[in-house]
């Protein structure tokens, strides 16, 4: 019994002894993946894809709570049907998609990384409404 015990220590040692060093090639490799991908230069089609879809998944998921079938009605967007606007040096980009402009803010390059927003804000513009017109009515005064 005692033996037994010995020969199954031993070999749990040595498995062990194994797994640690396949772990660090894994290690090691993790690290040269990461550093081929950090100094790859992405082509500018590279580039755009990659925004392209950041956009379309990023508009999908912002106007799936606006559909009462987003599966079905969001199924067929494309992004020639947005018009989008990324202010230069920002991670920031502005969508607009029928009547909705969203506004999206990125922790990372978003043509650069496949990523989601960190924040958005989504508004509605309403049928007829003139954006144009002067919206400097005064407030009424408060009562004396």
């Amino acid at each position: 019994m005692k033996s037994l015990l010995t020969i199954l220590f031993t070999l749990s040692i040595s498995f062990w002894g194994l797994s640690a060093q396949t772990g660090a090639g894994l290690a090691e490799e993790f690290t040269k993946l990461e550093e081929y991908l950090r100094n790859h230069k992405l082509t500018p089609e590279e580039r755009k894809r990659i925004l392209e879809t950041n956009v379309i998944n990023s508009v999908k998921l912002t106007l799936a709570h606006k559909y009462p079938n987003p599966k079905k009605d969001l199924k067929d967007i494309k992004y020639a049907d947005m018009q989008t606007e990324r202010p230069e040096g920002t991670n920031n980009l502005y969508v607009k998609y029928k009547n909705f402009i969203i506004s999206y803010s990125y922790a990372v390059d978003p043509e650069l990384y496949l990523t989601t927003p960190t924040e958005e804000m989504l508004l509605e513009k309403p049928s007829g409404a003139d954006l144009n017109a002067n919206h400097d009515e005064k407030q009424p005064s408060a009562p004396k």
